[in-house]
């Protein structure tokens, strides 16, 4: 599959993983501006990178290694600014039933929790929430399986001590 993907493609590819980009955005970032800022950053460069999609490798594998380079780029230019905007900005419904307040507190911790892993345990991380296999992870990040499974074990390690010390 040496052919370049049509621009009309390749706009589909991006509308059928937007759900997958906006999960990314938000695992990377907090703040609620910047979170939209990476996600359409993530969009316009998974549309330009599809024109040089050969086949080498799973479509969905292509997908996310160019959206968590784009996510690399993203805290590298923004991990200077000041600790304090980090303050919690997630946006939440002011009409959501009581029934959902207790699942929506635990998600927003386990969110904090995974913001505050290294980036390259939180790389994995968010790779395995969205179901991608080891070796998948493995051909996205560029490390070993072996490396992978150590990650993995690590942020668990780590988001269970997290999670724990609040209790």
């Amino acid at each position: 599959m040496t052919e370049q993907i049509k621009e009309q493609d390749r706009q589909q590819v991006v509308e059928a993983f937007w759900p997958q980009i906006r999960r990314a955005a938000k695992g990377y970032e907090r703040r609620a501006a910047l979170c939209e800022e990476l996600s359409q950053d993530m969009a316009f460069a998974l549309w330009r990178a599809l024109n040089k999609f050969d086949g080498q490798c799973k479509l969905n594998t292509y997908v996310y290694r160019v959206i968590h380079n784009v996510a690399v780029d993203h805290i590298r230019k923004h991990s200077k600014q000041n600790e304090d905007e980090l303050a919690d900005e997630h946006a939440h419904s002011p009409d959501s039933p009581e029934s959902n307040m207790q699942k929506q507190q635990q998600q927003q911790r386990l969110e904090r929790a995974i913001h505050q892993l290294p980036l390259s345990l939180r790389q994995v991380m968010m790779l395995k929430l969205e179901g991608i296999d080891t070796a998948e992870i493995s051909d996205v990040l560029g490390i070993s399986e072996a490396n992978v499974g150590i990650r993995l074990h690590r942020a668990k390690t780590q988001l269970t001590e997290q999670l724990m010390e609040k209790y």
